[in-house]
């Protein structure tokens, strides 16, 4: 093999290797079973999405630098169970309840004491979360993190 051979298989091999690393480096939201329909546990318990009529939901990333989700919302399929939503945590299964509610174009998650914390999806996917800690009530304040959200 002559050498400008050599470097062009060595050059394409460590391609390969590189392209291998990178996306094994892609994080990917998980469920808390490996297979079967997907689970959540929602303030201490567990709920799997065939309890609920299925999860509508969204997983948020950094909004400038992307990478792996730091939150996901959504709300649950079922009918009677119309207004209830929920908020998972640093890209787990795990999380608590919310009130959801669609407010025109835009879904919306209230929760916490007194419903402290706001997360809003406006109708560009653009995801932004809002602490109503020590806010005086009919105080407009702005987003305290904003994020892109992509629909699962």
């Amino acid at each position: 093999m002559n050498r400008g051979k050599f470097k062009l298989t060595i050059g394409i091999i460590f391609a390969l290797i590189m392209t291998f690393v990178l996306l094994s480096c892609v994080s990917i939201p998980v469920s808390t079973t490996a297979s079967g329909p997907r689970t959540l546990i929602l303030d201490g318990k567990a709920y799997t999405e065939d309890d609920v009529g299925g999860f509508i939901s969204w997983y948020c990333v950094d909004f400038v630098y992307g990478g792996s989700v730091l939150v996901e919302v959504g709300y649950f399929g079922a009918e009677e169970l119309r207004g209830i939503g929920f908020i998972l945590y640093d890209n787990s299964s795990t999380g608590n309840f919310t009130f959801y509610t669609r407010q025109g174009l835009e879904h919306r998650w209230d929760w916490g004491e007194d419903t402290q914390y706001s997360f809003v999806i406006k109708n560009d996917n653009t995801g932004l979360y809002y602490d109503f800690t020590g806010v005086k009530s009919g105080t407009s304040i702005k987003a305290r993190e904003v994020y892109k959200a992509y629909k699962r």
